[in-house]
């Protein structure tokens, strides 16, 4: 459906201008989308393999924690595991990726020393502190990972809304109001000319 503006030159004037506005704003988002699309899909691709690693290296320090309770007791490695104790510093920047803000994770995990005494404990629990730890640095790159994720996938859903916008409505919608407006100068150019030439012609007889 045509906008509903008067059949005017300035008019016209103006919906050309608007539509070459419109269609330069589809070609940005548009190279925009296909930008945060390639994008997303490499982070969820690395997402998956940091999951994977994740999950892998867990169920290795589980392994071990379930020797060192095994050889050790429930109690003596409860009573162990509180004298372990680790930091993780966690500094938060951006980096952009087509005016998307994405966020980054500086971390830096404390250097992993010995903890507890040799009296009571096992190589099975150093082992399973070691792989524990081993395992943050893998979960602390994967919430990087999906955030950053999570950040470009809102941003892709408001893009490919503002493509679709200017694809189905804006664009046809100034199209046919383009169309219907030259139409309507010509009719009125015509009768204008017709006119014309009717006054001509009744000055010719009348002279």
């Amino acid at each position: 459906m045509p906008i509903d503006i008067p059949p005017t030159k300035a008019n016209l004037l103006e919906l050309k201008d608007q539509l070459a506005i419109a269609k330069s704003g589809y070609d940005l988002l548009e190279e925009k989308r296909e930008v945060l699309v390639s994008e997303l899909l490499n982070i969820i691709d690395d997402a998956e393999a940091f999951r994977r690693e994740v999950t892998e290296r867990l169920t290795s320090a589980f392994t071990a924690l379930q020797g060192a309770i095994t050889h050790l007791g429930t109690e003596q490695v409860e009573r162990t595991a509180l004298a372990c104790a680790t930091e993780a510093q966690i500094t938060l920047r951006e980096r952009s990726i087509m005016g998307v803000p994405v966020p980054l994770m500086e971390r830096k995990l404390r250097e992993l020393e010995p903890q507890f005494g040799l009296l009571g404990t096992s190589f099975a629990l150093d082992e399973a502190l070691r792989r524990f730890y081993d395992a943050l640095e893998r979960i602390l790159r994967l919430a990087e990972t999906e955030r950053a994720a999570w950040h470009l996938a809102i941003e892709l859903k408001k893009t490919q809304r503002r493509v679709n916008a200017l694809e189905n409505i804006f664009i046809p919608q100034y199209e046919e109001t383009i169309r219907y407006i030259e139409g309507r100068l010509e009719e009125v150019e015509r009768e204008t000319i017709f006119q014309m030439k009717r006054l001509k012609t009744k000055s010719i007889k009348g002279g």
